[in-house]
């Protein structure tokens, strides 16, 4: 698999964007991606990818999410509440950490939806992992998983992904939640010992799984920060 995978429809859509250097970018690392059995879904602004990721979920689905700027800015969750999906967020602060109110076991035929910290030229998804939500459970889960990222999101190396976690995506994501973390105020990584930093499990996607199926949305827009 690779670029010449991914439906034509999708590469087409590119054929007018003006930045050649975003267009190779997203199409470069949408073409690791498929050599690694995601599924991807490489588009140029944040409508098409809007009105493409309601064209991948069935009114039916019910949809789980964790509540990123990513989502927000896109407009989807409301786009499928409007036409009828039951959608459900999983999160919540507690303390310092994140949580959830309680262990949200999703069905069979139900989606997640959130976003990863970056994505590297090569394919690998890189996540920092506060929330401890199950979707690899055994004999359940969702159906799919929907990450979505920018083009900023894009790194070269897992290292810069890492990075990009600790400096961009926990203090953002602290902030949003009202979590009282050392790195908040300077909006960067300051190697906290106290209290326990959330950043020390880190999720490093590096091939689609047997189940569930995950769909990366490759965006060549700039999302959040």
């Amino acid at each position: 698999m690779g670029i010449e995978d991914i439906d034509e429809s999708i590469l087409n859509l590119w054929e007018d964007f003006r930045n050649r250097n975003i267009r190779d970018r997203v199409l470069s690392c949408a073409g690791a991606l498929a050599d690694r059995d995601f599924s991807v879904l490489p588009v140029p602004t944040i409508s098409e990818a809007n009105r493409s990721i309601v064209g991948r979920i069935s009114r039916h689905m019910k949809v789980y999410y964790w509540e990123t700027l990513y989502l927000e800015e896109l407009g989807i969750l409301e786009t499928l509440k409007a036409r009828g999906n039951r959608v459900k967020g999983v999160a919540q602060s507690c303390g310092y950490l994140w949580s959830t109110k309680k262990t949200p076991q999703m069905p069979r035929g139900s989606v997640f939806m959130s976003t990863v910290c970056a994505v590297t030229m090569d394919g690998v998804l890189v996540k920092i992992q506060p929330e401890g939500v199950p979707i690899f459970q055994h004999g359940a889960g969702p159906e799919l998983v929907i990450v979505v990222a920018g083009v900023n999101s894009i790194v070269d190396q897992v290292e810069d992904g890492f990075r990009r976690a600790k400096d961009t995506c926990i203090p953002l994501c602290a902030k949003r939640f009202g979590v009282k973390l050392p790195c908040v105020k300077p909006e960067h990584c300051v190697e906290c010992a106290e209290p326990p930093p959330v950043c020390v499990v880190n999720t490093v996607v590096t091939r689609k799984p047997v189940k569930p199926d995950i769909l990366v949305v490759l965006i060549g827009e700039y999302l959040g920060r």
